[in-house]
């Protein structure tokens, strides 16, 4: 992700590798359910989620899945990028649904992490 000064399109890679790995790990919930949680009573009216969706049109974000990246890079992405609510409504999502350390830590998310 960091190979591009493009910032839009790290997050855009970063949503969809962190959708992935949700996947991967059959979890219940989504990026763009985390997505919804966060930003759809702050934006109100402004709230859309249908660019998460055409995510997966978009070549190069396809192809980053085939790109070195762990859960490490996906959370400094969003971090650096202004997306912290989306990784504390994942950790708060981790605990509503008991998912212990040994799961965090393998998705490489620290649960003791309160921002």
């Amino acid at each position: 992700m960091g190979h591009t000064s493009d910032p839009d399109k790290d997050v855009a890679k970063a949503f969809y590798q962190l959708d992935f790995y949700l996947k991967i790990l059959h979890l219940p919930f989504r990026v763009k359910d985390l997505y919804r949680r966060v930003y759809q009573k702050r934006l109100g009216d402004y709230y859309t989620d249908e660019w998460i969706d055409e995510l997966s049109s978009d070549p190069d974000v396809v192809k980053s899945i085939h790109e070195p990246f762990t859960t490490q890079t996906i959370v400094e992405t969003l971090m650096h990028t202004g997306h912290e609510p989306i990784i504390r409504a994942l950790l708060r999502e981790m605990r509503r649904r008991k998912i212990g350390f040994t799961q965090a830590y393998i998705m490489g998310i620290n649960p003791y992490h309160d921002q």
